[in-house]
C-alpha cells in the first residue's frame, strides 16, 4: 500500500499559513508550537513510521496549493497501478466540537470505506476523549464544502487512488487536550496507519 500524507495549511505559496491555534499551555498566548500544522506534522511522523515499520511506501506532502498536490498524489498512484494508495489531508479542528471526523469526497465509494475504515480505528484508541468519531461526505455545494477544497482533487486520479480528510480532534476542547501532547499526537497517528491498514484489508 502506497499512503500519501499531506501535511495541509503549510507550504502554500506566498501565504504564511500555520492553521488553527489554541492556547494549550495556559500561558495566555498562541505559539507557533501551538499551530495545527506543527501539531499535525508529529502524528504524521508517528503514522508514517507504524506503516513503513510494516513495509509500506509514505510520501508526506507539504508544499504547494492544495490542486498541486492531489495531481502529485495522483501521479505518485499512477506510478504503482497494481498497489492501493490513500491520501490524507491532515488537519485538526478548532471552534469548540467534541468529536473527530473523517471526510469523504461524495462522490468517491473507496474515500467512504477509508473513511470509515479510520473513525472505526480512531473510536477504538481514543474512546476515552472522544466521544464521537463522525463520517461525512463532502461536496463542493452541499454539506462539507469547506473540506472538498482538501481532497477534491483525488477523485480524478485512478481507481486505486481515495482520498480523506482527517480531523482527529478539536484544538480548543479541553476533553482532546491530553490528545494534543506529544504522546497524545502518537495515539492519532497509530490510529489513522490503523485505519488505512484495515482499508487495505491487513
Amino acid at each position: 500500500m502506497i499512503v500519501i500524507l499531506d501535511r495541509q495549511h503549510i507550504g502554500k505559496p506566498n501565504r504564511n499559513d500555520l492553521g488553527a491555534g489554541a492556547d494549550l499551555d495556559g500561558d495566555g498566548e498562541i505559539s507557533n508550537d501551538e499551530r495545527e500544522a506543527n501539531l499535525t506534522i508529529k502524528y504524521i511522523e508517528a503514522a508514517a513510521a507504524y506503516l513503513m515499520d510494516r513495509g509500506h511506501i509514505v510520501y508526506i506532502l507539504d508544499s504547494g496549493y492544495y490542486s498541486d498536490r492531489h495531481r502529485r498524489a495522483c501521479d505518485i498512484a499512477r506510478s504503482a497501478p497494481t498497489q492501493k494508495a490513500a491520501y490524507v489531508a491532515c488537519h485538526l479542528n478548532a471552534g469548540g466540537g467534541d468529536y473527530a471526523v473523517t471526510i469523504h469526497d461524495s462522490r468517491s465509494r473507496g474515500g467512504k470505506s477509508l473513511a470509515e475504515c479510520v473513525a472505526e480505528s480512531m473510536k477504538q484508541a481514543a474512546r476515552e476523549w472522544i466521544p464521537r468519531s463522525l463520517v461525512r461526505a463532502s461536496s463542493p455545494d452541499g454539506s462539507w464544502s469547506r473540506a472538498f477544497n482538501t481532497i477534491g482533487g483525488i477523485y480524478s486520479g485512478p481507481a486505486s487512488l481515495s482520498g480523506i480528510c482527517f480531523e482527529p480532534a478539536f484544538m480548543d476542547c479541553e476533553l482532546h487536550r491530553p490528545l494534543l501532547t506529544d504522546a497524545g499526537l502518537v495515539v492519532l497517528g497509530r490510529a489513522l496507519a490503523i485505519g488505512c491498514l484495515r482499508w487495505a484489508g491487513e
